[in-house]
């Protein structure tokens, strides 16, 4: 008669890996242009609250230091954008 059961798990197994939090790494200088685009089309603020407003602003702020000098104009044109809908919801 066995001592374990068939659905009890190995207590001695290496744990099994977590499945990963974090989407892909994404070219920042692509990840501004899809930004950029997606602002453009909208006429008024996508984001729920001003907090989550804020993180993505930050995630610009990161693709623009991660892609350097050639990401600054597009990093502009979002911030651009990102007044504009904020100026909209005010």
């Amino acid at each position: 008669m066995p001592r374990v059961a068939h659905t009890q798990p190995d207590l001695f197994a290496p744990p099994p890996e977590p499945p990963s939090a974090e989407p892909p790494p994404v070219d920042p200088i692509a990840g501004l242009q899809a930004m950029l685009d997606h602002l453009r089309s909208q006429s008024v603020a996508p984001w729920p609250t001003i907090t989550v407003a804020m993180e993505e602003e930050l995630r610009v702020l990161r693709f623009r230091e991660e892609a350097g000098p050639a990401a600054e104009a597009l990093a502009v044109a979002v911030h651009g954008e990102f007044e504009r809908l904020l100026l909209r919801t005010d």
